[in-house]
């Protein structure tokens, strides 16, 4: 890197540093993630159409995830923007992810989000749970074909109108700060709740029940995290509502300069010299 280059990055640090201190840039809440899932990324022979061989590793956190039925790693939504490489693709009667405890107890001031792409909106199915979805704790929960969440079989929250769109890539959160709890659809709130859950304890589970088989969820699922944060600290902008991946486009195929074998001894330099000129050029951006 030249001195104008290293000129050019000191002259940003400092505007930075000068746009934080006048409170220019948006400042970001603290949150403790828990557990990330990214379903895909982190697994040993993760590939598109693969069956998912016993389970899903954490990207952050410890518990691995073993897997029930078999789900399969996808790239469901290419070429258009989606969260991430992979996802997990799961049929609706036989596939999920179940941990045997729960991730956390917190009940409050804490909150759980995934990406998640429905491909039915017939009966009701869990797409992440922490606890007993009897009796404790609470999720992100489909009905028909409205989002919403489900406290302990106690409570069933879900949005006015329907807000399921089909074979469409979604960020949902349920977020509960301050003993209110809030659906975020995409990053904006759709609904919310004056009460939290009962203290989880049971399982954690993603496109399944928490604890026994049912309710299983009909699409994929990516980028699940379950995070905890102090009183009054939690932001929006914590979200990851704002991935959007897209494949790679290969680089272009460029023909080399095809130099006849018998071209003047001038031909010949100007063409070494065009090459060395670009060499050097490369060489100067790195």
């Amino acid at each position: 890197m030249g001195w104008v280059n290293v000129f050019r990055v000191r002259q940003l640090r400092w505007a930075l540093v000068a746009m934080l201190s006048c409170g220019l840039l948006p400042a970001w809440g603290a949150i403790n993630v828990i557990a990330h899932y990214s379903l895909g990324e982190a697994d040993s022979g993760a590939a598109n159409n693969a069956v998912v061989a016993s389970g899903t590793q954490p990207t952050t956190g410890a518990t691995t995830l073993p897997v029930i039925g078999a789900p399969q790693y996808s790239n469901a939504g290419a070429p258009q923007p989606r969260p991430s490489r992979l996802s997990v693709q799961f049929n609706g009667s036989t596939d999920g992810f179940r941990a045997p405890s729960v991730l956390t107890t917190a009940s409050d001031n804490f909150g759980i989000e995934a990406w998640v792409r429905a491909s039915s909106t017939a009966g009701s199915s869990q797409v992440v749970y922490n606890g007993d979805s009897s009796t404790s704790g609470g999720g992100i929960f489909r009905n028909g074909a409205y989002w919403g969440f489900l406290y302990g079989g106690q409570t069933l929250e879900l949005t006015a109108t329907p807000s399921v769109d089909l074979n469409t890539w979604t960020h949902l959160a349920l977020v509960v700060s301050g003993g209110t709890s809030t659906l975020y659809k995409n990053g904006v709130a759709v609904h919310t709740y004056a009460g939290p859950p009962a203290v989880p304890d049971g399982a954690f589970s993603i496109g399944v029940g928490a604890t026994s088989n049912g309710e299983f969820f009909a699409g994929n699922v990516d980028e699940v995290r379950v995070f905890t944060f102090a009183a009054g600290e939690f932001m929006t902008s914590d979200l990851l509502s704002g991935l959007a991946y897209t494949d790679p486009v290969a680089a272009p195929v460029v023909a080399p300069v095809a130099v006849p074998v018998n071209a003047p001894v001038w031909l010949l330099a100007m063409a070494l010299a065009l090459f060395a000129v670009g060499a050097a050029a490369v060489r100067s951006r790195r």
